[in-house]
């Protein structure tokens, strides 16, 4: 359905890093874990669509790439092993809000010490602008979804994570988008070595 290539945006923000263990969170098709697993990367894709995770196995199958699939919902109580990944990606990954922030607070914790989490949302505040709802309705619930302020929030002042990057950019050419998602939300932050 899409390009079949990796987004931008992990590309230009992992360029320095050295390759370890990955873990691609809504991997739907896997352009990002089979970009990563291309460039050295031991890679689980994960996603909560079977369906999606067979599509990634067959790509790694014919390439020959050692990537694992593991399927669970990013809300589900242990649903990644705790401090075990070098990187930690989501790419515009549609992970439920709950109360408690698990999905959150799953994805924090999958972080090796040293580690980076880099998260990836679209820009939603085009979709909160006034519309006439007489001609016209929302996709979707922007605030029905994990944001990247979720991450934030939750990170806080703690002294165990370093924010690296926090910034609105405009999409890397090349993304298959609608034109109201032309910006990005993007955060990097990296789990101090202990």
């Amino acid at each position: 359905m899409w390009s079949g290539n990796p987004n931008g945006t992990l590309v230009n923000e992992i360029g320095g890093l050295t390759a370890g263990r990955a873990l691609d969170v809504g991997a739907g098709e896997g352009g990002d874990a089979v970009w990563l697993a291309e460039h050295g990367w031991q890679v689980i894709a994960n996603d909560i669509s079977q369906r999606a995770l067979d599509r990634v196995a067959a790509v790694a199958e014919e390439r020959g790439l050692p990537i694992q699939c593991h399927h669970a919902d990013a809300n589900a109580y242990g649903a990644f092993e705790a401090k075990a990944y070098d990187l930690v990606s989501a790419q515009y990954a549609s992970i439920p809000r709950t109360p408690d922030g698990r999905g959150v607070g799953n994805l924090l914790d999958a972080v090796a010490p040293g580690g980076v989490l880099l998260v990836v949302s679209h820009d939603l505040e085009p979709m909160r602008a006034p519309i006439d709802t007489r001609e016209h309705s929302r996709p979707c619930d922007p605030d029905a979804y994990v944001r990247v302020a979720d991450f934030v929030a939750e990170i806080g002042d703690s002294p165990e994570w370093d924010i690296e990057v926090h910034e609105k950019r405009r999409r890397p050419p090349g993304a298959a988008s609608a034109s109201h998602h032309v910006d990005d939300i993007v955060l990097r932050v990296r789990r101090v070595a202990g």
